[in-house]
């Protein structure tokens, strides 16, 4: 299950699941939020497991002053155009400090291959393509200020929503430096709010209205997993519009927006 105030893993929950089967903890920077990877690294060096961070949301956070993706064994980032740091098109990263495992990523983006026309194992076809690694390369110089703007508008939403009933800002934790993919709070009246945003012609998104443990291909190998916090995040949280170049005036209108649909 979900820590209900951070959306990332409950670490309290990770050693009751490590079972023999276990290979593996996947933990998700969600919405920009860095899981606490300290405690995290610490509980999977005890049972000998390997770590692999999704940091698709995540570009530019920090645990401890480190960066997401500095602390597992590998570490997976997306370019998504939406991204923090996004591309043109599709695109995406893998971090490792094992220089074997490093060698096989870069095998398995070329279609298995270490020489051409010759293949070792069955790859993909993943290369970055020049125009995005352009793209990424001139937004790379940028990151740590559109994150630094991420925040701005964070503080001003964070400040607007206050004291607003039924209204839960999301929580940076403690330790890290959350970059904000997403402003996403939890709303007890999340669909009258988000009509009211609709009408004022102002985008919002649930991510992710159906937890996985739900998700039609998994349903029935899961159907008797519970996991409260996920149900009850997924039928609450409500993501507002976030790019670094919001302004005070549009942040005063989403809130106020938001303000009213509440006293309606």
């Amino acid at each position: 299950d979900i820590d209900p105030s951070t959306y990332n893993l409950d670490l309290n929950q990770v050693s009751d699941a490590i079972g023999s089967r276990t290979r593996m903890i996947l933990p998700v920077h969600l919405f920009g939020q860095p899981v606490a990877m300290d405690e995290l690294m610490a509980l999977a060096n005890q049972h000998g497991l390997l770590v692999v961070e999704d940091c698709a949301q995540s570009f530019g956070a920090t645990c401890q002053g480190r960066t997401t993706g500095a602390f597992g064994d590998a570490g997976a980032f997306s370019f998504f155009p939406s991204k923090n740091l996004g591309a043109y098109g599709d695109g995406g990263l893998v971090t490792t400090n094992d220089a074997a495992v490093a060698d096989e990523l870069r095998v398995l983006r070329n279609h298995g291959s270490r020489e051409r026309y010759h293949h070792h194992v069955i790859g993909f076809n993943s290369r970055l393509d020049e125009i995005q690694a352009m793209v990424l390369r001139a937004k790379l110089r940028r990151i740590d200020q559109y994150n630094t703007c991420r925040r701005r508008v964070a503080r001003a939403y964070d400040s607007r929503l206050a004291g607003i009933p039924g209204i839960t800002v999301p929580t940076a934790g403690s330790g890290g430096r959350h970059v904000y993919h997403q402003y996403t709070i939890l709303a007890d009246d999340r669909d009258a709010i988000m009509a009211a945003l609709r009408s004022a012609e102002i985008a919002s998104a649930v991510y992710y209205p159906v937890p996985l443990h739900r998700q039609p291909v998994f349903r029935d190998a899961y159907a008797d997993v519970v996991l409260p916090q996920v149900e009850w995040v997924a039928e609450h949280c409500l993501s507002l519009p976030m790019y670094p170049e919001l302004t005070d005036e549009q942040i005063l209108r989403v809130t106020e927006t938001i303000r009213h649909a509440v006293a309606a």
